[in-house]
């Protein structure tokens, strides 16, 4: 395309946008999400047409990761000499909740049949000899020379994804069944006291010791016998594992198992405080202990409310037991008694999140020792850990989200000034009092897709459609990502992930005016990235701090 078409159609493409937005924003009582399902269906129409294998010796039904937003051309990855077209089915998991919703809102079935044509034939031909598959955060898939490659042929890793295991089951409930378990027996290592790592071998076979037997009463944070680690962010891919094989398979073992594992993280709890670390078990070499054991003798990973340990145990594993506690009570029958006691849980965790971490005066969560103690972290030593790994976090869409849901399942007045708190930080003005006044910023130029879930979420706890226009202009902000090819790259980045959370959020936003959100996959908490070294150039900016390897999302993508 030439330069000056290229000008041409983008800005006949803005001025569509703003026409088209601009319409949907005047009529406040304008229940219609078509718009959005407009911009929508481009996306999906693009990643249709110019996502599919056609790179290999021969063309499959699978997706590329990303797109060049211009040329269409797909990211290559450089590594070893080698340039691999990257697949990695953990990463498009909202490109196969968008395309099934879609098809649900719109009637269209070729949406639908192209995510279950991939999902067959991944869970076929992407399976690694123990029944996982060739995914995640160290795994992926080369459409060119249709093998597996990343960083260690054998090292499967899962943080903070929930696949879209319903899809799977539809197309081939056996091999899911078989990727559910695997999960498990791969991950779990100490079935007694539940240690686990975040690494899996991907070739060892191995079947989930159901019947094993289990230490119910054990001092939690417990030291780990090896040198693995067991991150907060591997439990909602455990979570959503073990959820899914008990509302699919009706796997009672399954969910005993899980209930089992979140509730570790209830006894993990310093009985002074009720906090929890980031891990259930910490090494004899800790890296919390090398960055501020000269100041806080009595510290390891298990045992601070910091980093990404607090991101992980505070905003996202709340978030992850309260959607996975729905769709037990939704399956009903004993799995629902379950499903409310994670939901509780989730609740009184981001209750003591709410009292001990948060600081009214900077609006920030300050990170602390489980007993309390605020780090001093500035006096951090530089390794793994840099003084500002421990800073103060403002909140997020994330923590709105976790709040927003907390509001609607429980009724904890804490957990709805929390929410009110984030919003005010996200430029989303007062939401006032349950029941009462509003004053929300209609004008705000809040951008998150997080976001449009947490307003949506207000809006079922409460039934104000004030959330729901809030929502829609917060979705419009975001629809001002999509350029002429359909695609939503994050500002300054030339690619696009087809695997991307936008268009699936504006979907949910589309489906709810129009009174449909039935018909889509219930909004989840899922996770994006590969990461591996890169051996072709890069900028400061594309690279990780003190480490050889870097993200999918610092080289092409950007984020969230």
């Amino acid at each position: 395309m030439s330069g000056i078409l290229r000008v041409a159609v983008f800005v006949a493409f803005a001025a569509w946008l703003s026409i088209h937005f601009a319409g949907a924003a005047g009529a406040a009582d304008d229940d219609s999400g078509e718009p959005f399902v407009s911009a929508v269906r481009a996306f999906a129409d693009t990643v249709l047409t110019h996502g599919r294998d056609g790179y290999g010796p021969q063309k499959t039904p699978l997706f590329v990761d990303g797109l060049e937003v211009e040329s269409l051309e797909p990211a290559r990855w450089q590594n070893s000499g080698q340039t691999w077209v990257l697949s990695n089915f953990a990463s498009q998991q909202p490109l196969f909740r968008l395309l099934d919703g879609l098809t649900g809102l719109t009637g269209e079935a070729r949406y639908r049949q192209a995510a279950e044509e991939a999902a067959r034939y991944a869970l076929k031909h992407l399976r690694t000899p123990n029944g996982l598959l060739y995914w995640g955060g160290h795994l992926a898939w080369d459409l060119e020379t249709e093998k597996p490659v990343g960083q260690g042929a054998d090292t499967h890793e899962l943080k903070t994804h929930q696949p879209y295991f319903e899809l799977m089951w539809r197309v081939d409930p056996e091999a899911t069944r078989r990727l559910m378990e695997t999960i498990w027996a791969g991950h779990v290592l100490d079935w007694a006291r539940l240690d686990y790592n975040r690494h899996a071998n991907a070739k060892k076979l191995v079947r989930p010791q159901w019947d094993a037997a289990f230490l119910e009463n054990i001092e939690v944070p417990f030291p780990a016998e090896g040198g693995h680690l067991s991150f907060a962010n591997v439990t909602p891919p455990l979570l959503r594992a073990g959820t899914m094989l008990a509302v699919l398979g009706d796997d009672g073992e399954a969910l005993t198992w899980t209930r089992r594992l979140l509730h570790r993280w209830q006894q993990g709890k310093d009985p002074r405080t009720g906090l929890c670390g980031g891990q259930l078990s910490y090494r004899a070499e800790d890296r919390a202990r090398d960055a501020l054991g000269h100041v806080h003798p009595a510290i390891n990973e298990a045992k601070i409310v910091a980093s990404y340990h607090q991101t992980s145990r505070y905003h996202h594993l709340p978030l992850a037991q309260m959607q996975a506690g729905e769709a037990l009570i939704a399956a009903g029958g004993e799995r629902a008694e379950q499903g409310r006691e994670f939901i509780d849980w989730a609740l009184a965790d981001l209750t003591v999140y709410a009292q001990r971490s948060y600081d009214p005066a900077s609006g920030t969560f300050i990170a602390l020792m489980t007993d309390g103690t605020p780090l001093r972290w500035q006096e951090a030593k530089t390794g793994y850990y840099v003084p500002e790994s421990f800073a103060p976090l403002a909140p997020d869409g994330v923590l709105l989200w976790s709040y927003a849901t907390a509001c609607r399942l429980g009724s904890e007045e804490v957990h709805w000034q929390m929410a009110r708190a984030i919003a005010k930080a996200l430029d989303l003005g007062e939401i006032g009092e349950r029941n009462g006044a509003r004053a929300l910023r209609h004008e705000t130029n809040e951008a998150g897709w997080h976001v449009i879930y947490a307003l949506l979420e207000l809006h079922r706890a409460t039934g104000d459609r004030q959330f729901l226009q809030l929502a829609r202009r917060v979705g419009e902000n975001v629809a001002k990502l999509q350029t002429p090819s359909g695609l939503f790259p994050r500002p300054g980045r030339t690619h696009a992930r087809t695997g991307d959370e936008v268009p699936l959020a504006l979907l949910h936003l589309a489906a709810v005016l129009a009174g449909q959100s039935s018909v889509l996959p219930p909004p989840t908490l899922d996770s994006r990235f590969f990461h591996c070294e890169y051996h072709g150039p890069l900028a400061p900016h594309q690279q990780k701090r003190a480490d050889k390897r870097t993200y999918d999302h610092l080289v092409y993508y950007g984020g969230p």
